[in-house]
């Protein structure tokens, strides 16, 4: 008679737990192949942030270059014209 009160047999318990003990092996590896993705990611955005800085850094010496040139573009001509009457008024 105990056996018409039990839900499951012992078979089908037996069967329930190694099916629920694989879906456990499945999730470890999923979980494992989920943090090597993750740690592939951080180091690419460690990449980018370190090219993104060094990216920064050209562009702000081109642009120091470029207004080196128009200071020199702008000036030159006075400058030029300052040397000139310098030398004029020595040969006077």
């Amino acid at each position: 008679m105990p056996d018409k009160d039990q839900w499951y047999t012992n078979k089908d318990l037996f069967e329930q737990i190694n099916s629920v003990q694989g879906d456990f092996r499945d999730l470890r590896t999923e979980l494992t192949e989920t943090r090597k993705v993750i740690k592939k990611y951080n180091g690419l955005r460690e990449e980018i942030g370190e090219v993104k800085t060094r990216v920064e850094s050209m562009e702000s010496n081109k642009k120091g270059a470029q207004s080196v040139l128009e200071g020199i573009k702008s000036w030159g001509g006075w400058l030029f014209g300052l040397v000139t009457l310098v030398v004029l008024l020595t040969q006077i």
